[in-house]
């Protein structure tokens, strides 16, 4: 429910509770169990995970969550597709710079505490673990890495052009060796929990700076 601002117009003081529309409410509800599903992918892995474990921690009845996604694969899929659309509206911060290049080494810290959240982490090798595994999630999982790899080899020609630089590196291999990077930052915190981000993020800005304008 939304509680709007007070109306003064009339001199009154009360407050108005308004019902969202459904297509809110429901992406609301769609949330939930995304974020609930994450908890229990983290938790049980996603086999050891339950549609019933998911509907009780999402707080909602199981046949709630058939309404919204009817498999457990679904759910994956609705993950996945919400992590790129968040990839998309960060990258848009880049494209509209008038320094790209500086903007994506200004973003080099995010991207550092991102790739080594502990709770993304565990998610996210959960998904890449079973997406070899299970080709339904494989196909979305590639399709996603698809539309994010189209979209930085954007990024990194539109960079070129402002710089106006030219390189003889194809710039898909630019983007494959950068994403390699901040992927393997998942792993990385798995294994060492306790590395020095600080001092990571000074050395990745520079193998960045070096790779885009090489």
């Amino acid at each position: 429910v939304n509680i709007r601002p007070p109306n003064y117009l009339d001199g009154s003081m009360s407050e108005t509770t308004v019902t969202p529309p459904e297509s809110d409410r429901a992406a609301q509800r769609r949330h939930q169990v995304l974020d609930a599903a994450a908890i229990c992918f983290r938790n049980h892995g996603f086999h050891g995970a339950s549609m019933a474990q998911i509907s009780k921690t999402a707080g909602m009845s199981p046949g709630h969550i058939y309404h919204y996604f009817d498999s457990k694969e679904a759910i994956i899929a609705a993950i996945v597709d919400r992590d790129l659309e968040e990839m998309m509206e960060w990258t848009e911060i880049f494209y509209s710079s008038d320094d790209i290049l500086e903007s994506m080494l200004d973003g080099v810290t995010c991207g550092v505490e991102a790739n080594t959240d502990p709770e993304c982490a565990a998610l996210m090798l959960e998904i890449m673990a079973e997406s070899a595994r299970n080709p339904q999630i494989a196909a979305t999982v590639q399709k996603s890495n698809q539309i994010a790899r189209q979209r930085l080899n954007g990024l990194l020609i539109k960079e070129m052009a402002q710089r106006c630089a030219v390189s003889n590196i194809d710039v898909q291999v630019k983007t494959d060796l950068i994403a390699a990077m901040f992927d393997g930052l998942l792993m990385k915190s798995i294994h060492n929990p306790t590395m020095d981000k600080a001092a990571l993020t000074v050395l990745m800005r520079k193998v960045m700076l070096f790779v885009l304008t090489l």
